[in-house]
């Protein structure tokens, strides 16, 4: 498989690990992962939503993906990764062993999903992807029922280069207007962070939800 490069043209290889996630602690829901999921939890538990399985879409360092897993115990668990680095590192992590787990290495523009998730995790990996990304939340709604996602806006990005300082060359800027466009035909924002595709059988069925 090509690997996949940046908005700068760069691969994404230990020198934009390093550079981008340091100890993988800082950015991106990993340093408060355990609190990510046992927010939805509770939501999927208020709404009596079972997760009965779950696809995580570029899973980086692992570390949503871990407490995700502890936090529903689905009973299948599908994970991909276009970086051959990070398929390695979590293949040598033993709490994977606890799940029923498939590692694969691969990414949501390329790689064909199979079978039907009650949950995909597709955490700021959305800049990192060239293109329309319509194309990408079509793809993940024929999968997915919902969707937890997050991606910096171009707004955010400067916000973030004002007060820590920190910028991310190898990814693309995009308005919140540009991700509503590319969400919005798939799905429905029901909750922070939190996707549901659109249907008529919905748990969220208030009506500022239904769209």
């Amino acid at each position: 498989m090509k690997s996949p490069r940046g908005a700068n043209n760069l691969p994404f290889d230990s020198t934009y690990w390093n550079e981008i996630y340091g100890d993988g602690y800082d950015v991106d829901g990993t340093f408060n992962a355990k609190e990510h999921a046992k927010y939805l939890k509770a939501i999927f538990d208020l709404m009596n939503i079972e997760v009965r399985s779950l696809l995580d879409v570029g899973f980086g360092k692992g570390i949503l993906l871990k407490e995700f897993a502890a936090a529903f115990r689905p009973a299948r668990i599908v994970a991909i990764d276009p970086s051959e680095e990070r398929i390695q590192e979590i293949l040598r992590k033993k709490w994977i062993q606890k799940y029923n787990i498939a590692i694969k290495c691969g990414d949501i523009s390329s790689s064909k999903i199979h079978g039907q998730y009650t949950l995909a995790i597709f955490n700021s990996v959305a800049q990192y992807i060239p293109g329309d990304l319509e194309i990408i939340f079509k793809k993940l709604s024929r999968v997915a029922r919902y969707v937890y996602f997050s991606a910096p806006t171009d707004k955010d990005y400067v916000r973030m280069k004002k007060e820590v300082r920190f910028t991310d060359p190898y990814a693309h800027h995009r308005s919140r207007k540009e991700y509503l466009a590319a969400i919005s035909p798939w799905y429905n924002i029901v909750s922070y962070n939190l996707l549901e595709r659109k249907s008529k059988s919905t748990k969220f069925n208030d009506e500022i939800f239904v769209q």
